[in-house]
């Protein structure tokens, strides 16, 4: 017997079962109800019985409890075997390897026509060389294309239990409706996007669930365990990875989508316990690259939404909470495709049933049928505007392809430019980035002037001179809403949002903005991207990665050693590779040049007496695949700077790295760097669970890494007085510790007695010391010498000009005035403002405190930790963006080093100021230019942070601890600041502690 024999008749008998006792039961309860068994989802009649439940298969009623990925890939398994409507495609595979599926629910003509479907929809996705009539026939004869995507978050359990019924109803309905649907649609369902997610969940709560089912949302069966279920196997929010595409499920689901060009996509989520249920529209700030018409769209499929809830009396809201202002979500991506992207959130009951403050009991199988009911609901709303959604898709992508919009908005330009940056590597992950896209990317085959340009620091010239090969985006693409939304250097909210976001502070309520307000990838990635209103007619074609570097012979002998260019990030994967092989690596800390090329800081010095006699085996074998420039070198003088064989060439430690993980450290935070130096570097790390620090044998590990955490008491007690004494003392044996986000302001707690590191509330009365220390500090990377006056050779000219006294921050602004904090603090008699009055203003600015903007660092370019990052430079400063979330404004001065420091504050007119002449060459000690680049950043705010440091560097003892204000290689993506950490990891050992001699 066949398995879809065996399936089918199993199924027909089940149904005849069920039919049986509820005819039974249909005198005493509602119709299809039992007294021990709710009604069911559909009504059995309507469904034919060859086609087999998902009880038939997996032993188990959809409601009863989550189903599981195993139960949940046979159901869909025998489905497609039973059914000629269904189709089962696997299309992708996690980091822990289980397969990614998505159904094709469609009629039988459709079924033997997809590709054909696909290829039409394709030409009203990108209609250009359309013509009105073949239009006016797609429009007339295409299927509406639906994505239904479930369960993204691993942790939010009713959406795949609800895929798996909607699939089965679909599939097996024979009503009217159902038919309908089968026949004006083709619906893919893709059931499990998180499958590593939920079966880490399902297994804690397993393990956590007693024989008494609890309701109490607060059990330990409700929430499970540090690492519970919301992120995949690297614990990244997959929700949020649309907009960078690190991880193997984001960028083959993306492909697929983008090939189907769904008209609708559903995005179903859970929400916390005693809530409701949330759906479509969102409420400001939504992203201003989305249409009308979308918006539009959206409210007429809440409207049947809520019509459909309201036919059972169930409670939902809109709005609200919900905003749509970072376009890296699911639905929000795909808003910005054309399609109508549409978000669910379900109160979760984590598969069993929770009490709720009315007394009530929210069910598992409630939170399903709330779930199943949206999807079916949409899919409706879908068929019965099929054409309208369709002609208002088709006239969003002319749209786009016309360039609408760049014209008509004031200082809108219409081309994305970048020049091909030293670092090829991060070029190749952007460029890379773009095409997963569906961007289409070129560059120019020559030079060529650009006209009307500005820059990711706000700079902005007539025109800009831009070499051959360089990367051109013309937005005037289909794709053109997605380009603007994700490359734009600075989007602004609107005004109507920005007042009732002010109110909301100024009143103690806390920000309305749900995520990052910055995200731009160009300057994630530490590149200098431009947009450019016109480019001239200079040629391009399309855009390729670098090509590799030329590659050394596995069987030369030079007389010296070999020279790698520290410029590619792909060093750090070197660096890695030769020290697990036993290489003794140096790192010049001074620029030189020998009679091939020149060498910036950070370049790699391999001594063949040194190493071993293998060595350019190992090096060609190790560095074959990568973006990074050997060179053999005869001779150890150089031709300008530092001979190499003398002191200026570090020698590296191998690093030994642990990082701290389990409660109360953030998951994301962890992960992050995780899957940085696991899964891209290939480098053995050791995550250790910090709740156990005081039993840790600490002399395995040479750096040990603190990510982001909920800081404060509760970091606080896991790291008590005598952990931090054990910890001090093993950085003074020569540890080195690094310390991201709120963990490093925990070290740089005033108590703590840990760094040289202050938190700026704790040292209000001291802002005179830190800002003159910090003039010292900017002066002294570019010192103006006056040899007349050291030689005394001429008098001097006239009295020395008085120094202005430092500004003093704003304070609060009173009743009816503009909103910007323009009102000082009341000064004391002697000028001075009392320390209460320093106190209130700086709880007053904490309130404008950044949710993930986007800011201007400048860089010590002599400083190890910023080896590789000083190509970007504005008027002879270099400069990297840095993500900047939180009030944490960290203060340091001298002993302390300050790699990263954020920019000064400039006022408004700054930013208008012409570029300098070609005279004045000479750069200010306190540098012009703005600190906020994108993102929303009051003036208050601004101020708070102006000129604080990002990174900072201090010995301790033989060791070092190095801080990070935030979490540097942020959701994955943030490249520019990543190499701060990988400097920071793998170069701090040798560079910034000191190692023992062997004996």
């Amino acid at each position: 017997m066949s398995d879809k024999t065996y399936h089918s008749g199993l199924a027909l008998l089940t149904i005849l079962w069920v039919v049986i006792r509820l005819g039974a039961a249909a005198v005493a309860q509602p119709l299809g109800a039992t007294a021990d068994r709710p009604a069911p989802f559909a009504d059995p009649a309507a469904l034919d019985p060859k086609i087999p439940s998902p009880e038939t298969v997996t032993g188990r009623a959809i409601g009863d409890g989550a189903i599981r990925y195993d139960a949940m890939v046979r159901y869909l398994t025998a489905l497609d075997e039973a059914s000629p409507l269904v189709t089962l495609t696997p299309y992708g595979q996690t980091h822990e390897g289980r397969a990614l599926y998505y159904l094709t629910v469609t009629s039988q003509a459709h079924h033997g026509r997809l590709a054909d479907i696909q290829k039409n929809n394709a030409k009203l996705a990108d209609p250009r060389g359309l013509t009105e009539n073949d239009a006016a026939k797609i429009l007339d004869s295409l299927p509406g294309v639906a994505w239904l995507a479930y369960s993204i978050h691993g942790d939010e359990l009713s959406s795949t239990d609800a895929a798996v019924q909607v699939a089965y109803q679909l599939a097996a309905g024979t009503d009217e409706a159902t038919r309908k649907l089968r026949d004006e649609l083709v619906i893919h369902i893709d059931p499990l996007m998180n499958p590593d997610g939920r079966e880490r969940y399902l297994s804690q709560l397993q393990h956590l669930v007693g024989k008494v089912p609890n309701p109490d949302y607060q059990s330990m069966q409700h929430s499970g365990l540090w690492s519970a279920g919301r992120g995949n196997h690297y614990l990244f929010d997959l929700n949020r990875d649309w907009l960078m595409q690190v991880h193997p499920e984001t960028r083959t689901r993306a492909a697929l989508i983008l090939a189907w060009h769904p008209h609708l996509l559903v995005d179903s989520h859970e929400m916390g316990a005693l809530d409701t249920y949330l759906f479509d529209p969102p409420r400001e700030p939504y992203n201003l690259e989305l249409g009308p018409q979308n918006l539009a769209w959206r409210r007429r499929f809440a409207a049947d939404q809520g019509r459909a809830f309201d036919r059972h009396g169930w409670s939902y809201y809109t709005g609200e909470w919900y905003e749509e202002w970072y376009p890296g979500y699911t639905n929000a991506w795909a808003n910005l495709l054309g399609a109508v992207g549409l978000l669910y959130e379900q109160a979760g009951v984590d598969g069993a049933m929770v009490r709720q403050p009315s007394g009530g009991t929210l069910t598992y199988r409630e939170a399903v049928h709330h779930q199943l009911v949206s999807s079916l609901a949409n899919l409706e709303t879908l068929r019965s505007n099929r054409r309208d959604i369709l002609r208002d898709y088709l006239a969003e992508r002319r749209g786009a392809v016309a360039g609408n919009g760049e014209a008509a908005a004031p200082g809108q330009r219409r081309y994305f430019v970048l020049a091909r940056p030293a670092d090829r590597s991060r070029f190749s992950l952007f460029l890379d980035l773009l095409l997963r896209h569906g961007i289409e990317t070129t560059q120019s085959s020559a030079s060529f002037d650009a006209r009307d340009v500005v820059d990711i620091w706000g700079k902005r010239s007539d025109t800009k001179s831009f070499p051959s090969g360089t990367l051109i985006i013309d937005s005037a693409q289909p794709n053109r809403r997605l380009i603007r939304a994700i490359l734009d250097l600075d989007p602004h909210m609107s005004d109507m949002f920005l007042n009732e976001e002010r109110k909301d502070l100024e009143n103690h309520r806390g920000t309305r903005v749900y995520d990052v307000t910055a995200w731009n990838p160009s300057m994630a990635y530490g590149l200098e991207g431009h947009w450019a209103a016109d480019i001239g007619n200079v040629a391009r074609e399309p855009a390729t990665p670098p090509p590799p570097p030329t590659r050394i012979d596995p069987a030369s002998r030079p007389a010296f050693g070999y020279l790698i260019d520290g410029a590619d990030s792909d060093i750090y994967t070197a660096i890695v590779r030769l020290l697990d092989r036993g290489c003794k690596i140096r790192v010049a800390n001074k620029p030189f040049k020998t009679a091939a090329r020149e060498y910036r800081p950070g370049g790699l010095l391999l001594r063949r007496n040194e190493n071993p006699a293998d060595l350019s085996r190992l090096i060609a074998e190790l560095t074959n695949d990568l973006m990074v420039d050997v060179t053999a070198v005869e001779t150890a003088l150089s031709k300008e700077g530092p001979d190499l064989g003398g002191r200026r060439y570090e020698l590296l430690e191998q690093p030994r790295v642990a990082i701290a993980t389990q409660w109360p450290i953030s998951t994301t935070g962890f992960g992050h760097l995780w899957h940085l130096l696991d899964f891209r570097l290939g480098m053995r790390v050791s995550p250790f669970n910090i709740q156990s620090i005081g039993r840790l044998d600490m002399r395995n590990y040479n750096v040990l890494i603190l990510p982001h955490s909920f800081g404060g008491s509760s970091l606080e007690a896991v790291l008590g007085k005598p952990a931090l004494d054990r910890l001090k003392s093993w950085v003074e044996a020569g540890g080195t510790l690094i310390a991201c986000g709120e963990s490093a302001a925990f070290l740089a707690g005033k108590d703590r007695g840990f760094s040289g590191v202050r938190l700026r509330g704790d040292v209000l009365d001291q802002l005179a010391a830190y800002e003159e220390a910090v003039k010292r500090e900017r002066a002294s990377r570019h010192p103006q010498v006056q040899p007349a006056s050291v030689w005394e050779t001429l008098a001097p000219s006239g009295p020395p000009a008085a120094t202005p006294p430092p500004a003093t921050p704003p304070g609060p602004t009173p009743p009816g005035a503009p909103a910007t904090g323009t009102t000082p603090p009341a000064p004391k008699p002697d000028g001075k403002p009392d320390a209460e009055t320093l106190k209130r203003e700086d709880e007053w600015q904490r309130l404008f405190s950044p949710s993930g903007v986007i800011v201007a660092a400048q860089l010590d370019p002599e400083h190890w930790l910023t080896f590789g990052l000083t190509d970007n430079a504005l008027d002879g400063i270099a400069r990297l963006p840095v993500l900047l979330s939180g009030s944490n404004a960290f203060m340091s001065q001298y002993p302390v080093a300050t790699p990263v420091r954020l920019m000064e504050d400039a006022p408004p007119d700054a930013e208008k100021a012409p570029a300098p002449t070609a005279s004045e060459t000479t750069p200010s000690a306190s540098p012009g230019g703005r600190l906020r680049l994108s993102g929303l950043f009051w003036p208050e705010g601004r101020r708070r942070f102006s000129s604080t440091a990002y990174a900072t560097v201090e010995r301790v003892g033989n060791g070092q601890v190095i801080l990070f204000a935030g979490d540097p290689i942020f959701r994955g993506y943030f490249e520019g600041t990543g190499r701060l950490l990988l400097n920071a990891v793998i170069l701090g050992p040798g560079m910034g502690a000191s190692a023992p001699v062997p004996w």
